[in-house]
Order: C-alpha cells, then sequence, then structure tokens
C-alpha cells in the first residue's frame, strides 16, 4: 500500500495533483526571485519598472494560492477514494477469515487514520518541498554556480544523516499500531461485563485494567515523537547550516563584483526557503518510511484469497468423528468417543458441563484445530467431500442479531424470503411474540438493547436458519431460554423435517427426549 495506489485509484487526478503541486511551486519560485528586479530597480531608481514587477507579482501570487487549493482539494478526494477501496478489500478479507473485534477495529479505523496522516498527507507536503527545492536551486544558477554546489552539499548531507534512523521510526510505528489494538481489544473485554463490575462495586480493576493498556499505547507515541524528534533536530542543523551559509557566500560575490545587490537579497530569501523545506523533507520522510511496516501489513489484508471450491452441505451423507481430541491453552485435554451421523438423523448431544460439547461443535465446524483424530465428512457414494462449514446452520449460545427488523434478522434481507416467514413463525411458537410487539414482524432491533428475551432471540435465529433450507444443523443449548410448551411444539417441527439435526440440549424432559432418534453422551475424565 503505497504510492502506486494512490496512483492507480484515478490516473488523471493522480497527475492533475502532481501538475498543480508543481505550477504552485513554480509560481512561488518566480514570485521570490522577482524580488531581485525589484530591488535593483529601486537602487537604480526606476520607479515604473518597481511598480510593474508588484503588479506581476501579484498575479504570480493569486496563481500560487489558487492552484494549490485546487491541488489540496484534489488530492483529499483522491486520498479518500483510496481508502474506501482499501476498506471495501479489508472487509472482504475479513468476511473470510474473520478476527477479533478490536484487530478488525484498529486496521479499518486506526491504522488507516495513521496511514493518512504519516503517509499520504506527508507525501503530498513532500512533493511540495522537493519540488521547490529543486526549482529554487535551479534559479540560484542565474546568480553563480558556487550557491548551488554549497546548497546541493548540504541538502545531500540534510538527506543522507538522518536515513540512520529510518529503522528506529518504523519500529516505532508499528508499536503505536500494536499498542493501540491492544488498548481496543482491553476496553472490548472489560465494557463487556461493565454491568457485573458495577453490580459488586468494582470501579478500581476497571479502572487499573484501561488505565495500565492506555499508558503502554501513550508510552509507545511518545516513543515514536522522540524518534521523529530526533530526526527533526538533525535535519534543523543542516537548515541553520544552509540558511546561513546561502547569503555569506553571496556577500562574498557581491563584494568581489561577481553579483548584484538584489542577488544577495533574493539569495537570502531563496536559502530560508531552500532549507526550510529541506528540513521538512527531512522529517516528512522520516514519517514515510516509519510507515512502512503498517502499510505493508494492511497491503496483505487487502490480498484477495481465491475462493476454494467446496462440495455443497446438500451432499453430506454421513458424518464420522475418529479419534477426536482437544487440548485446550491451558494443558486440559478432551477426548471425544468415536460416533457417526447419518443424513436425517435427530440427535441429542449431552453431558455434564466441562465435557467439551460445544469445544466438538466448534471442531466439526473447523474453528478449532483438533490435537489428534479427524471428521470426515461424506457423500452418498462413501467419497469423502470438503463442504463449506460456513454454511452449516449452527446456532451458537452466543446468538448473533443485527440492527435492523425482526423479519430482516430471520431473512438475512433477503426480500425474496418474505412469504415463508409466517410458516417458520408458526412452526417456532413465535406467533404469540411477534402479537405482542406493535410492529410485529417489522420491529426495529438495536443489538444493545434487550428488546427481545434469550428465547426470543433463540426463536430468530432458528427461524433464520430454517427459512434458509440449512439441511445439516449444529444446534448448541438453542431452546435453553424457551419455556417447555414452546421447546416441543419446536423439536416436534425440527424432528418432522428431513433435516439433519445434533442438538446439545441439558434441561429436556423425558418426552422431549425421546423425540430425538438416539442420544450421544459425552462423559468426563
Amino acid at each position: 500500500m503505497g504510492l502506486k495506489e494512490y496512483l492507480r485509484i484515478n490516473r488523471q487526478r493522480a497527475f492533475l495533483v502532481l501538475f498543480l503541486i508543481t505550477l504552485t511551486q513554480a509560481t512561488t519560485t518566480v514570485y521570490t526571485y522577482l524580488t531581485s528586479p525589484e530591488l535593483n530597480a529601486i537602487s537604480q531608481g526606476n520607479f515604473v519598472l518597481f511598480i510593474e514587477m508588484i503588479g506581476v507579482q501579484f498575479i504570480i501570487g493569486q496563481i500560487c494560492n489558487s492552484s494549490f487549493n485546487i491541488a489540496s482539494v484534489q488530492n483529499t478526494k483522491q486520498t479518500q477514494n483510496l481508502f474506501h477501496n482499501v476498506r471495501q478489500k479489508i472487509v472482504h478479507h475479513y468476511y473470510q477469515k474473520p478476527d477479533k473485534v478490536s484487530e478488525m477495529e484498529n486496521h479499518l479505523g486506526n491504522d488507516l487514520q495513521m496511514i493518512q496522516t504519516s503517509y499520504y498527507d506527508v507525501y503530498f507536503y513532500f512533493a511540495c518541498d522537493l519540488i521547490y527545492v529543486v526549482f529554487t536551486i535551479g534559479t540560484l544558477f542565474t546568480f553563480h554556480w558556487i550557491l548551488v554546489a554549497y546548497s546541493l552539499l548540504i541538502t545531500l548531507l540534510a538527506i543522507a544523516v538522518p536515513r540512520l534512523l529510518e529503522k528506529y521510526t518504523n519500529k516505532a510505528t508499528e508499536q503505536v499500531s500494536s499498542k493501540n489494538a491492544r488498548f481496543l481489544n482491553t476496553i472490548a473485554n472489560w465494557f463487556d461485563g461493565l454491568e457485573e463490575l458495577r453490580r459488586y462495586k468494582n470501579k478500581a480493576i476497571l479502572k487499573k485494567k484501561i488505565a495500565n493498556s492506555s499508558n503502554d499505547l501513550e508510552q509507545s507515541e511518545y516513543r515514536r515523537d522522540k524518534t521523529l524528534i530526533y530526526v527533526e533536530l538533525v535535519a534543523a542543523i543542516f537548515d541553520v547550516a544552509g540558511r546561513v551559509g546561502v547569503p555569506v557566500i553571496a556577500g562574498i560575490l557581491f563584494f568581489n563584483h561577481q553579483v548584484s545587490l538584489g542577488a544577495i537579497l533574493t539569495a537570502g530569501y531563496f536559502a530560508n526557503g531552500i532549507f526550510y523545506s529541506v528540513k521538512s523533507c527531512v522529517t516528512k520522510y522520516a514519517q514515510l518510511k516509519s510507515t512502512r511496516t503498517l502499510r505493508n501489513r494492511l497491503a496483505e489484508l487487502q490480498k484477495m484469497s481465491s475462493e476454494k471450491n467446496h462440495d455443497s452441505i446438500d451432499e453430506i451423507a454421513t458424518i464420522e468423528v475418529k479419534d477426536l481430541s482437544v487440548e485446550y491453552s491451558q494443558g486440559e485435554q478432551i477426548s471425544y468417543p468415536d460416533f457417526t451421523i447419518h443424513r436425517g438423523e435427530k440427535i441429542l448431544l449431552t453431558g455434564d458441563s466441562g465435557t467439551g460439547k460445544s469445544t466438538l461443535f466448534k471442531t466439526m465446524l473447523g474453528q478449532i484445530e483438533p490435537t489428534s483424530g479427524v471428521v470426515i465428512y461424506r457423500n452418498q457414494a462413501g467419497k469423502v467431500i470438503k463442504p463449506d462449514l460456513n454454511q452449516i446452520g449452527y446456532l451458537a449460545q452466543d446468538l448473533t442479531m443485527f440492527d435492523a427488523t425482526i423479519l430482516e434478522n430471520i431473512t438475512m434481507f433477503d426480500q425474496q424470503l418474505n412469504d415463508q416467514v409466517k410458516s417458520v413463525v408458526e412452526g417456532n411458537a413465535f406467533s404469540a411474540d411477534v402479537r405482542r410487539l406493535k410492529n410485529g414482524l417489522n420491529t426495529q432491533l438495536k443489538v444493545k438493547q434487550d428488546l427481545l428475551s434469550g428465547g426470543q432471540r433463540q426463536k430468530v435465529v432458528l427461524m433464520r436458519a430454517l427459512i434458509h433450507k440449512k439441511t445439516l444443523l449444529y444446534l448448541d443449548e438453542a431452546t435453553s431460554a424457551i419455556d417447555r410448551e414452546a421447546t416441543t411444539k419446536i423439536l416436534r417441527n425440527l424432528v418432522g423435517t428431513k433435516n439433519t439435526v445434533l442438538m446439545i440440549a441439558h434441561n429436556l424432559s423425558t418426552d422431549q427426549k425421546k423425540l430425538f432418534d438416539r442420544e450421544i453422551h459425552l462423559e468426563g475424565k
């Protein structure tokens, strides 16, 4: 992610920006250069020529201001279009490979903001300063070549020395991004439990955790700024050497009758402009390079991974679990019994807490890598297939809802399914719930507000899977918050389908358990 991407997003606009900033610096150089004939006109007593130069200078100044402002606006538009494109690609990446919310927020928000302020905005002004330095050093040729030689020497030294600090600025910027991601993760983790902390009046631990993470972030930003200040300090040394040296050399040349009086003052103006711009270029170059690792990381996130060829979940005839075991990070290991599920079976999965029922589901869905063993999906012919596990109807205990209507949460925004909603609502004991809501299925939900009860949310997510014709369902405590009568109706509806169902439940009655074809009970150690 760099200059190539900036140019590629809209080449015509990018070259317009380059043309306008070149025009800006060219007119700025001419504007300053006219000081010399103005001063010579005053020394010669030529008032008319002096007024003419002032008029020309005024017109050039207006062209300079206009071209710079237009370039700035076009650069902002180019950059924002680029970031829109980048965000779309990163979202596509995370759609395929989800990550922690804090990581995604950091890359889509803070990292892009840092790239804008420390790379693209800096690049704009870096280009302005660099073009100005080229024009002004070239203009000094009209006065004397020694002025050019001295300016080039100081410029090269000013650029070469700070490069030694490049790896430190790059590392410092990477640390800021990393610490910001941790800070966002800390906020997400602890504020999720805010109600519980308030219930037990434990504000101190919240303040401590947020303060520690915040302090780490602040320290990383301080170290980055300190590194960049060192670069500015080095640049300032050469800045002073250039500003003082050029007028001194011009004065010596004047006393040797090699340049005019106007040339001395104009050379001084140019020296101020040149070495201010050189100092600015050095500082901005350090900022540009400091973002390299971060830009490379964002570039990786934008790479489109090829869509893998998966078999349809409708082809699954059997699911085999063999020698399966999972080890947790703290060292605990869970081993599972071998079993086979046949298409259309309705199986109840039970077991005490800690026997790994939910972990089994996540392993069968490919979300957790097993320590040993395999989960094999076969088709009707007995051939091993690789279905798209993301297409399996999975109802986790942590239900996913969206800021949308109940209807949209059921259909997942597919309006072609609207006509089928009535039947799934009736089959899943949700009709009475709908009648109690003023706007019925068109009731607007807010994820952060508990408008629906836990049982109602379970019904909505279950209806979502059924209306989308998911032929294979993994249900993790899908009716735990639903009353017994409604649960019985839902279970009767489920067993009456041709779907393959594997359901975790712990609070079913004997009659409800009898609705299933069989039960797999997981034993503890």
